[in-house]
């Protein structure tokens, strides 16, 4: 259900960028070409990318929960994810601000599509997906700025939003004839697609050239702050990552790991307002660390390292297992999501097929129930297996764990707690760790 040529799209318009040298002079030429990967990011959500997880980039104080990919809803993506990459081009490292630019071109091509751009569109998957990637292309194409300021070039984005949209959910109503019949003909359907791949690809090369000249327009004098992370070992992820965050702010980025024995990173903003600052750091499988307040004073640069502690029990793959962290939304813990009904599940945690994992938790409400859910890929059917659901037993302090051999075909685990309460107010800490002893318990 995705448009089939992102990232297609994403190099048709690198490719007619206006002063392309320049930005891979101050980017990195590796960095700027990553964008035909990191623009995929909002259809990875929740995923483990290995050195990085897509809701680093995906969820943003502007847009705490994920939203959707389809006309009315995709509307409310454009300024958060468009004023956010500005301010990564502003003050992050170029690998950070190039990975932060994804979620907004991603959206911009996504309302290209015919069926994103036609509400409630039947057909969808033919019409986002039978289009010849090899035939995009818009050389001759010259992108344009879309404003002088910030303000003026999100509101001069936002029509160039309205224009491709109506461009497209013509080319849907087009379209659509072709693909209800009984045997459609996919060869007269591509053409009509490719016109709108190309309209989108236009459109991301105006929104690359826009958030680029007015992100990289060489000011400079503002505070300065940067240093390392030291952390605990995340098993069979230690290439990992960890999140700086400036509270109450905006302002967030990701420390890079060095390489070394143990986990160490570094992290590094520039051009911040001067002013205090509170600084969170956090990475699975160690506490997380709260310094300052700290004063960054215009034009000078504050070293601030932290040291953070391995979770109890020590290599805990479970991100944010006491949900205690809640930088996003001061009312919700960072990385689960509670349904209407009240239950609570974790962000999926990646595991190794056929491992054993010790998993436990340990309650405040010994009453709630707590399980671990393990998924699997789909099939090339697209249908997802059955997930193999380990339930806990708690002993009468509410504590309890268990060893689960995961599944030849599983992928992923995430944490099921089921109450209508707080999240905080149930549980003193979950866990999911690799086992080192122990049978397995067969489900």
């Amino acid at each position: 259900m995705a448009w089939g040529p992102h990232q297609t799209i994403t190099r048709a318009a690198l490719d007619v960028l206006p002063e392309r040298e320049r930005w891979e002079g101050v980017l990195g030429a590796k960095n700027l070409g990553a964008l035909t990967n990191y623009c995929l990011l909002p259809d990875l959500r929740g995923k483990d990318l290995g050195a990085f997880y897509a809701d680093d980039y995906l969820l943003i104080r502007e847009m705490p929960m994920h939203v959707g990919h389809t006309m009315p809803t995709v509307e409310t993506a454009f300024g958060p994810y468009f004023r956010r990459a500005l301010q990564a081009l502003r003050t992050e490292t170029p690998e950070n601000a190039c990975r932060q630019l994804g979620p907004l071109v991603h959206f911009v091509e996504d309302v290209g599509a015919p069926p994103h751009a036609k509400e409630k569109c039947p057909h969808h998957k033919e019409l986002e997906n039978w289009v010849r990637g090899d035939q995009i292309g818009i050389s001759g194409y010259r992108p344009r700025v879309l404003g002088s300021d910030d303000d003026a070039a999100l509101a001069g984005l936002l029509r160039r939003i309205k224009g491709l949209v109506e461009f497209s959910k013509a080319r849907a109503d087009r379209a659509l004839p072709l693909v209800s019949v009984p045997e459609p003909d996919q060869a007269k359907v591509e053409p009509i697609l490719l016109e709108s791949a190309n309209e989108s690809a236009r459109v991301t090369a105006d929104v690359l050239l826009t958030v680029l000249t007015l992100g990289l327009d060489g000011r400079s004098g503002g505070a300065g702050l940067g240093g390392t992370v030291t952390a605990a070992e995340f098993p069979g992820r230690n290439e990992h990552g960890a999140r700086v965050v400036l509270l109450d702010t905006d302002y967030a980025t990701l420390a890079t790991a060095a390489k070394g024995a143990g986990w160490r990173g570094q992290y590094e903003f520039r051009d911040l307002p001067a002013g205090s600052y509170r600084v969170l750091a956090y990475r699975t499988a160690s506490q997380f660390q709260i310094l300052g307040p700290i004063t960054l004073g215009q034009g000078r640069r504050v070293e601030l390292n932290f040291d953070l502690k391995p979770t109890e029990p020590a290599g805990n793959i479970i991100e944010n297992p006491d949900g205690c962290l809640s930088y996003l939304d001061p009312v919700a813990p960072d990385r689960w999501k509670q349904a209407a009904g009240g239950v609570w599940t974790s962000t999926a945690a990646w595991v190794k097929p056929g491992e054993r994992y010790r998993c436990g938790a340990a309650l405040k409400d010994p009453g709630t129930r707590v399980s671990f859910r393990f998924e699997a890929r789909p099939a090339k059917d697209g249908k997802s297996p059955e997930p193999q659901i380990c339930p806990l037993t708690l002993d009468g302090a509410g504590k309890g764990e268990v060893i689960v051999q995961a599944g030849d075909q599983r992928i992923s685990v995430a944490v099921v707690v089921e109450s209508t309460q707080s999240l905080t107010s149930v549980i003193d800490r979950v866990w999911v760790v690799p086992a080192t002893g122990g049978p397995p318990v067969g489900l």
